[in-house]
């Protein structure tokens, strides 16, 4: 087969491929357009052959891409990087596509040639937008309680972690709380784990109705559940705690047609200014909620 063969052979399976294959010059010209045919996942890029980035995309994106361009050539290797565009932003295509947000992987290469006379890179553009969705719905599923939807242990101290944070930052005030059903074993072992777990979500819906909006109810264990509450002063929070503690006392839980009493013991703890890390402060919190129990149970108590 002659070079010109070749040549022809290589273009044809450039234009047929489902993701779009793009030579970008360093000044940001679009030198050819290959590929993108899969209309699921791309709009038809061909317009944009012969235009500056600058003249079809908005100046932030450009000048990012840009820098990943001249990234590339610079280091004279592959580069791979993620970005999220809105297809809708890119001026003079037709919308074909899929719309809206997607996220995208490009894979970029340094031509060891000049094309047509500048220095250029290749670039292949992945859509991965179904990935991100997957990712980000795994990762929630890893950050949730299975049983009562709220966030689990992990997502809690993750999250405690950047609170912890704000308040050696910013002194915004952060107070952590840990909650258990009083005598939950005779439930389950009278009713069944069934009715436990009946408890536990009606439990969840009393919690969330009783706190404010921003703070943090992660399950922490069996029938414990760890609440943050951050921008708000001890006092308030202690009123919170007692008004929980109370909502709970009086709240008809239910299995079937049988109506369970439920109280709960919760322990209360603030950040200092010593605490360095988050087991110190929920540690404290524990030892109060231990505290509670042993005074007798159904009650708040601060350490």
């Amino acid at each position: 087969m002659g070079r010109q063969a070749m040549l022809d052979l290589y273009e044809n399976l450039l234009k047929s491929i489902a993701d779009p294959f793009f030579i970008i010059s360093d000044d940001g010209t679009y030198l050819d357009v290959f590929g993108g045919t899969e209309r699921s996942l791309y709009d038809d890029a061909a317009a944009l052959k012969g235009r500056n980035i600058f003249d079809f995309m908005e100046k932030d994106f450009a000048e990012f891409f840009m820098n990943q361009v001249h990234r590339t050539l610079q280091g004279s290797t592959l580069n791979s990087f993620e970005y999220q565009l809105a297809t809708e932003t890119v001026d003079g295509i037709p919308k074909n596509g899929p719309g809206g947000t997607q996220w995208f992987e490009a894979r970029m290469f340094p031509l060891e040639s000049l094309f047509d006379g500048q220095r250029a890179v290749t670039a292949l553009i992945l859509n991965i937008t179904e990935r991100k969705h997957l990712q980000q719905k795994l990762r929630e599923l890893s950050y949730q309680d299975s049983l009562t939807k709220v966030p689990n242990r992990r997502y809690f101290f993750d999250h405690l972690s950047e609170q912890l944070d704000m308040y050696t930052r910013d002194k915004v005030p952060l107070v952590v709380m840990i909650l258990d059903i009083d005598h939950f074993k005779p439930i389950n072992d009278t009713y069944g784990h069934y009715a436990g777990d009946q408890v536990l979500r009606q439990l969840v819906a009393v919690i969330q109705e009783a706190v404010p909006k921003h703070a943090i109810v992660a399950r922490f264990g069996g029938d414990e559940f760890i609440l943050s509450i951050t921008g708000t002063p001890l006092p308030h929070a202690m009123e919170i705690a007692d008004q929980l503690c109370l909502s709970i006392h009086r709240h008809s839980f239910s299995f079937g047609e049988t109506t369970l009493p439920v109280t709960v013991s919760i322990g209360v703890s603030d950040v200092t200014i010593f605490d360095t890390d988050t087991a110190t402060i929920v540690s404290r919190a524990d030892k109060a909620l231990y505290l509670a129990k042993e005074q007798g149970r159904d009650r708040v108590v601060y350490v």
